[in-house]
């Protein structure tokens, strides 16, 4: 009769520290945010394995927040930053002596990893202060970033260094105390928003209810490198005008200095031929006359694959306008939803008759547009055009596949 054989030893549980470091970040990448924050206070080298997550994205949504992160977080944490947004907005009582300023620039000036930087003046401004996001601060900290490939503004001044005060409505905000902006590196003193397409990391540009009224002359240096745009995205003038049509020339323009490609152009702006724009009063006739260049002989403007069209900030009669523009853009596809992303579909309550009757009077006008539009189409025009999509909720929608 054999000897029993002795029992098999239970399997020792691995260690969380004797993990290779490799599998251990991995492990830490998979958690939600709240689950690494619970384990960087665990131990202390648990604390240093999740500062890379805890700090990747960072969100300041008001002053308040910005002046605690600048206070509170240590500088050598900026080296964990891959993507930073920051609002000025103000919610409590004037900080005494603050500067946001300061605070932003010193937070990027560690950030040197940085790959995606959203800025926000989220609030009206008063010129006679200083400005925290006028356009020379913002191209300057920009262009000092050597990773940046996703730039978003949203409410930027324009400055007095850059525009001439006489051109600016009446409405529109300036900086007029940015003057002390020091000369950028590769830059210099060329600080004014079309800069921006001269930092040869960007990939996707975002401008937001920025007036650029002032860029119709838009002129980027050909023996100049310009990065490769894969996205631009402009919702066009935040402010008030006599003619909006003005601005059109000035949108254009920023398209055409994007060249020559680019994979998707996201519009809550129309635009509008040249002949289309109509002045209403001598003053304007002489702006026109001042500021926009009737040469025909300019560039071409990019081929571009996707157009999508922001239905909550574009109206549809100014499709066919819009088109006509970016008719000669080899566009494939063409998107129109409520806001800038099509991806991003806003469900509609089907308990509120309301909201769903609207979007479907939308539709209804959209697709009289769409019609049009393709029925006026001559010969070799719109030859790349393969699918138009209107999508207005989740039921609310209509493709045609050309």
């Amino acid at each position: 009769m054999s000897e029993p054989r002795p029992p098999r030893p239970l399997p020792t549980m691995c260690n969380w520290h004797s993990l290779p470091t490799e599998l251990l970040i991995d492990i830490v990448n998979r958690l939600p945010s709240s689950a690494v924050r619970t384990l960087a206070v665990t131990c202390r080298s648990s604390h240093s394995l999740c500062l890379p997550a805890i700090f990747a994205n960072v969100v300041l949504p008001s002053v308040e927040s910005l002046q605690a992160f600048a206070l509170h977080v240590p500088r050598q944490y900026g080296r964990y930053i891959l993507s930073l947004s920051v609002c000025t907005e103000q919610k409590g009582t004037p900080l005494e002596h603050f500067s946001p300023t300061d605070a932003l620039v010193t937070i990027l000036s560690s950030a040197s990893r940085l790959q995606s930087l959203a800025l926000s003046l989220a609030s009206p401004l008063d010129p006679p202060k200083i400005i925290p996001a006028s356009e020379r601060l913002v191209v300057s900290l920009a262009a000092s970033l050597p990773s940046l490939t996703h730039l978003r503004l949203s409410r930027i001044s324009r400055s007095a260094a850059c525009v001439d005060l006489c051109d600016v409505p009446y409405n529109v905000p300036v900086a007029m105390h940015d003057f002390d902006v020091p000369p950028h590196s590769r830059l210099g003193t060329n600080l004014a928003l079309p800069s921006l397409l001269t930092i040869p990391t960007l990939r996707v540009l975002e401008i937001r209810d920025t007036w650029l009224g002032c860029d119709s002359k838009l002129d980027i240096n050909p023996d100049e490198s310009r990065p490769c745009i894969e996205k631009l995205l402009l919702t066009g003038n935040m402010y008030t005008s006599d003619n909006p049509a003005l601005d059109n020339d000035a949108y254009t323009a920023w398209v055409r200095a994007c060249g020559p490609s680019i994979n998707t152009l996201t519009l809550g702006t129309a635009l509008a031929p040249k002949a289309d724009i109509v002045p209403s009063s001598p003053s304007l006739a002489s702006h026109l006359e001042r500021e926009i260049s009737w040469d025909s002989g300019e560039a071409e403007l990019p081929r571009i694959s996707h157009l999508h069209i922001d239905a909550s900030l574009v109206t549809v009669d100014t499709l066919s306008s819009t088109m006509e523009v970016l008719s000669n853009c080899g566009i494939t596809r063409v998107t129109i939803s409520y806001g800038d992303d099509a991806s991003s579909l806003q469900t509609l309550d089907e308990e509120d008759d309301f909201i769903r009757q609207c979007a479907l009077d939308d539709l209804a006008e959209w697709k009289d547009a769409i019609e049009e539009f393709l029925q006026s189409l001559g010969s070799g025009q719109w030859h790349a055009l393969r699918r138009i999509d209107v999508t207005l909720g989740k039921d609310v929608r209509a493709t045609w596949e050309l």
